[in-house]
């Protein structure tokens, strides 16, 4: 399969070209990007592979969640476990769920306490709340220390503009479907804010699988003076859900209908300092905490005793603060240099029911001391080149370092070349660590070595298209060993492939296409084991249509490939191949006045079925509609 991948390699390169178009639009290539980077770049400044979900595509493609927004962005997968009360979790480019860092408004939220190793479930995310989402593919170690080895997803909540804002919204939908959300924006001489306010019930789309959640979120910032930006953000957000037991078999197969009941809170908060100490020294001084508390209960798989009944109730704590100052002037020559330190503690107290109540509690701590810098320059007009070094002091694990080099060339105006190679480390998780029954101290940290090159085709401004070919080695990955019912170091696992991505819009900017693909060959060495919840391909098609000043519509389809899948609920764990499935969703959108705004919404357009997880379907046909009042 990996030599497919190679030979596929040459023709999607050539296709790119012959159908003459470019990544991006010349409006979006204004972009600026903060993902990635130590200072905030124009999108043509940056060398890495950077996908952007702006607050227009957010709007038009009309998602109750996370997941399926990012299903439309080249190089991510996202596995499932069936309805709202299931897990969703994103992988890059092939890489396991747990290397892929997400972080909101730059705060990482990945807890290492948890029995994924890290993997965030993206339904702990408010989408109307979004202002933008970015998406760098590869390694980013070089930036972020450990936990970075696929990519990183950096959701960007909404900014304030000049004036005020106020925005009431209420939707309601199939399978008891509700959702009201408020928030209040704006900006007035120095200080700006916003406040918002969400609670969310997604229903019983799928039988067993719900979940109910609410959030605050509230940022704010002042300038003092034209060199002083003071800013401050809190995110409060808890939820409860059910689901079958994973691997139980799902409401197809499992012999029990008892669920796992799960309840959280997710607390985020942020302090921040900018000064402009002289014309080529910006200085940036960041502190943030992040708080996680969940309490779990699942009655295992009956009636076999592989997974006994199991609880635990745990705690996760993160503190960062780093200092950033960036010299030189960024666009033609400039660098970044700073500290940072981080401090991780995490506790769990745990049962298993084997017939008497057997404790699995643990509790492990960690400190991190960084170092880092970063050299970039615009040698010509035509080239730019990037360079990256971090150095993380860790405890128990000596030091890490991470580099990363980018280049980015244009060959001709609308034609560039862009290459980049990295590589990344992520430190076992205190869940792989420190179970009682299933923990092994004695774990190495994850490795990544990777490289990818792409080509950005800029004709028109109408018409955009972009190819990346892929390769990442990835060392000593972590798994769970069944003969020897301990966490051990894995053999060589090696991911490639290519991923596509097009756009368009019409001259008077009514109708606007987006399309991806995505291939992806994953090879493990040295084993017949395969690698599961990745499909070899997917890929999907957005259009948006302006269709009058009041109406406007949106249609969506995206296809999902073949996948492997295993489940415990014959006794033993058993390897399944699931079906490709394809989706249809359609939207409309009903401007009534300036201020009021009314959309109706249908997924699974043709209740076409799907199996996101062994005996899990995938929800079907649902509508909605909502309802949107803007007051300035």
């Amino acid at each position: 399969m990996k030599n497919n991948a190679k030979n596929l390699l040459p023709a999607t390169l050539l296709l790119a070209m012959t159908t003459a178009v470019a990544q991006q639009p010349a409006s979006v290539a204004e972009q600026v990007i903060v993902t990635g980077t130590y200072h905030p770049l124009a999108a043509g400044q940056v060398s890495s592979s950077v996908s952007v979900l702006d607050q227009e595509t957010i709007g038009q493609l009309n998602k109750t969640n996370l997941a399926d927004l990012l299903e439309s962005v080249p190089g991510v997968l996202i596995e499932r476990q069936g309805g709202p009360g299931g897990l969703a979790v994103a992988s890059i480019r092939g890489a396991e769920t747990n290397y892929t860092l997400v972080m909101l408004d730059g705060v990482a939220m990945n807890d290492p306490g948890n029995s994924r190793g890290g993997a965030f479930d993206l339904g702990s995310i408010n989408v109307e709340s979004i202002d933008r989402i970015e998406i760098v593919r590869g390694p980013q170690s070089a930036i972020y220390g450990a936990d970075a080895l696929g990519g990183v997803i950096n959701i960007i909540t909404l900014r304030p503009s000049a004036g005020h804002q106020q925005t009431l919204s209420v939707s309601a939908g199939s399978d008891d479907y509700q959702r009201t959300g408020l928030s209040a924006l704006g900006k007035a001489g120095a200080i700006d804010y916003v406040l918002q306010a969400r609670v969310r019930d997604s229903g019983e789309p799928v039988k067993g699988s719900a979940a109910e959640d609410s959030e605050i979120n509230l940022r704010l910032g002042w300038q003092p003076a034209d060199a002083h930006r003071l800013s401050a953000s809190f995110r409060y957000f808890d939820g409860e859900r059910t689901s079958y037991p994973e691997q139980s078999g799902g409401p197809e197969f499992a012999l029990s209908p008892l669920l796992d009941r799960t309840e959280f809170t997710d607390k985020s908060t942020a302090l921040g300092w900018q000064y402009q100490v002289a014309e080529r020294w910006k200085s940036q001084v960041q502190a943030t905490l992040y708080q996680r508390d969940e309490t779990f209960a699942s009655p295992g798989i009956a009636p076999y005793f592989a997974i006994p009944p199991n609880g635990a109730d745990t705690d996760f704590e993160r503190q960062q603060v780093s200092w950033i100052n960036t010299l030189g002037q960024p666009g033609k020559l400039w660098g970044n240099v700073g500290v940072e330190q981080r401090r991780e503690e995490g506790d769990s107290s745990g049962y298993l029911d084997v017939g008497m109540l057997m404790p699995t509690d643990f509790a492990l701590d960690r400190r991190t001391d960084s170092v880092f810098a970063d050299i970039n320059s615009q040698i010509t007009d035509q080239l730019l080149l990037q360079a990256s070094l971090r150095n993380d002091e860790t405890d128990d694990f000596g030091n890490q370092t991470s580099s990363r080099l980018g280049l980015k060339y244009q060959l001709t105006e609308p034609l560039a070349l862009r290459a980049n190679w990295g590589n990344g480390y992520k430190l076992p998780s205190f869940f792989a660590l420190g179970h009682p029954l299933v923990g092994n101290e004695d774990l190495k940290p994850e490795q990544v070595d990777s490289w990818d090159i792409g080509i950005d085709w800029a004709l028109t401004n109408q018409l955009s298209t972009g190819v990346n070919y892929f390769a990442n080695d990835f060392r000593d990955p972590i798994d769970f060993d069944s003969e020897l019912f301990t966490n051990v170091n894995r053999e060589q696992v090696e991911t490639s492939g290519v991923e596509w991505q097009l756009q368009w819009q019409s001259e008077d900017d009514r109708v606007h296409l987006r399309g991806n693909a995505t291939y992806t060959d994953i090879d493990v060495k040295d084993s017949v084991s395969v690698l599961t919840g990745r499909p070899q391909w997917q890929a999907g098609l957005a259009l948006a249509w302006q269709i009058s000043d009041h109406w406007r519509s949106s249609l969506d389809y995206q296809r999902v490939g073949e996948q492997f899948a295993t489940s415990q609920h014959t006794g033993t764990a058993t390897l399944h191949e699931l079906d490709a499935y394809q989706r249809v969703n359609a939207s409309l959108f009903w401007s009534i006045s300036d201020a009021l705004v009314m959309d109706f919404a249908v997924e699974n357009l043709f209740d076409a079925e799907a199996t996101t997880a062994v005996g899990f379907p995938a929800a079907g046909l649902s509508a909605r509609v909502g309802l949107r009042w803007t007051v300035q």
